[in-house]
């Protein structure tokens, strides 16, 4: 009976990690209207739909302490990366393909090439400093800045041939208007709706709403570790298995169905810069925001080196991703994603969880 319950509770942590990030969006997309194609996907769409890992990783860290925390934390990354840069990609394809009937998902080279080698970098900069150094200070820092030379890079690049958003809101505002009940919304979760009261947007409601949607989320979020670490208990399994199964692909549904719509509506950059952009943030900031405030709180340099280096199922990991991500990114840069390229990353996506799986 106490599986099924936890069951429900992950299943209900999800759902409301999902819509919650849907009204996070909305008002995160009015706030930030004016901002070029191409820049909003890795930069706003990704932080907005990678707060669920970022809170997972800060609870993990913060509710296990140490190794352990970080352990956890790490394989929610871990998955949450690997499932973004195969899946969202495929999912997004399929998604216009039964919405339209057709099959197309045009990716400009240099945004894979930008988007792919940032990406890249941020992995090896991770493994080679939980290779040469274990979980330190000096890893989050870098982490961080990598990051913010990253936002500062794609701010420089693609934000020339400014074009107003403004019009994309006006279809989201329509989305806004909702005759439904206040019992209906509520069940929904239509943080947005509930505040607009069916009126225009402003700053301050877009304000509340991410703040009604952050709170949410991070309630779900920690269901969702306390409910992994019982459940991984109970199964007597790995955490670091259940984290990467279970969390990870929990937190990785707001930026699915984010990508899946923008590639609908033809924003094919940002269906596309989101998943990498997403994985960035995942790197950088999910594991090195929460292990640098854990340290400095702390007042500790580094965890444990010992424990990490001989935690090989972190350093193959982290070698894995470096791997899988320069071969998926090559095949998305070769030629434009089709049926037969997704089948591959599909695969692709699947053996990855067959070698975790294997040397755990």
């Amino acid at each position: 009976m106490e599986i099924f319950l936890l069951i429900f509770t992950i299943s209900l942590s999800t759902y409301l990690i999902w819509r919650a990030s849907e009204s996070f969006d909305i008002a995160s997309t009015y706030l930030t209207r004016n901002l070029n194609e191409g820049i909003k996907g890795p930069t706003i769409n990704a932080i907005a739909s990678s707060l669920p890992e970022l809170i997972i990783s800060f609870l993990f860290i913060f509710y296990l302490k140490d190794i352990e925390g970080f352990s956890a934390g790490f394989a929610t990354i871990i998955g949450s990366s690997i499932f973004n840069i195969t899946m969202i990609p495929v999912l997004s394809l399929l998604f216009i393909y039964f919405k339209k009937g057709r099959i197309e998902f045009p990716i400009e080279k240099n945004i894979i090439l930008q988007d792919g080698i940032f990406l890249i970098v941020a992995e090896i900069i991770l493994f080679v400093c939980l290779y040469l150094g274990g979980v330190s200070i000096y890893l989050s820092m870098i982490l961080i800045i990598f990051y913010l030379i990253y936002i500062c890079v794609i701010f420089n690049k693609r934000n020339k041939n400014f074009k107003s958003r403004k019009h994309k809101f006006i279809v989201d505002e329509k989305n806004l208007i909702n005759n439904t009940s206040l019992l209906s919304k509520i069940l929904n979760i239509n943080i947005a709706s509930i505040v607009s009261n069916n009126s225009k947007m402003t700053t301050f409601k877009s304000c509340l709403i991410l703040l009604i949607s952050l709170t949410i989320i991070s309630i779900a979020c920690r269901e969702l570790v306390i409910s992994s670490e019982q459940l991984s208990e109970i199964l007597n399994l790995n955490l670091f298995l259940i984290s990467f199964l279970i969390a990870a692909i929990a937190t990785s549904i707001p930026d699915t169905i984010l990508s899946m719509k923008d590639a609908g509506n033809k924003k094919y950059k940002d269906a596309f810069s989101n998943a990498y952009g997403s994985n960035i943030f995942d790197i950088c900031i999910g594991i090195g925001l929460p292990v640098f405030i854990y340290l400095i709180i702390n007042n500790r340099e580094s965890l444990s080196t010992e424990s990490i280096l001989e935690n090989n199922i972190v350093m193959l990991s982290s070698a894995l991703l470096v791997f899988y991500s320069i071969l998926i990114t090559l095949i998305y840069w070769i030629k434009p994603l089709n049926m037969f390229r997704s089948l591959i990353v599909f695969v692709l996506y699947f053996t990855f969880i067959g070698l975790i799986i294997y040397f755990i």
